[in-house]
């Protein structure tokens, strides 16, 4: 058959059942995502914050908007309220490491940063070796369960070759 794919079809797994909140993240899990850091700092460019976050995406061409789901406790959030800028950092498909590291809690913002370049730009700081980069100014800020939602206008992007890293089935992948 030109021009579609056809696949066997397994049965329904659990359709009808409440949707828990379990239920909700197995489901979830099977939408592969970049996986992105998103970074800001004081005007001064000291103060770096950074979290890994896999909930971006484009919302607008004109005005180039994106939108970005934080987590309600996240230090980096308070400092983006704060600061009303951040950073979109997509990482490499040899990155996990960064996401690790700029995911856990229990390390300061200060380590998160510790041994990875980075370079301001427009008093952001972006990763060096970063796939490709945003700088933000936040629009608007709206309330998403245990989440907030941030849209954002881009001020500038860059990028460079290679293949992201991906999040899926609750492991990184690559593409293949």
């Amino acid at each position: 058959m030109t021009g579609s794919l056809t696949t066997t079809q397994p049965p329904e797994v659990n359709a009808g059942k409440p949707v828990t909140a379990q239920r909700f993240k197995d489901l979830l899990a099977h939408l592969p995502t970049a996986v992105t850091v998103l970074t800001t700092c004081e005007s001064d460019g000291g103060g770096a914050a950074g979290m890994t976050a896999s909930a971006v995406c484009s919302l607008s061409l004109d005005p180039p908007l994106i939108l970005a789901c934080a987590d309600n406790h996240s230090r980096t959030l308070a400092r983006i309220r704060t600061t009303g800028a951040f950073a979109v950092n997509v990482l490499r498909e040899e990155q996990a490491h960064l996401a690790k590291r700029f995911a856990d809690s229990s390390v300061s913002q200060a380590d998160r940063f510790a041994g990875t370049t980075h370079r301001l730009i427009d008093r952001l700081p972006v990763l060096d070796e970063a796939l490709a980069w945003l700088t933000c100014d936040v629009e608007e800020t709206f309330p998403g369960g245990d989440h907030t939602i941030l849209t954002a206008r881009v001020r500038q992007l860059g990028h460079r070759g290679g293949h992201p890293l991906i999040w899926h089935n609750r492991a990184f992948r690559i593409l293949a």
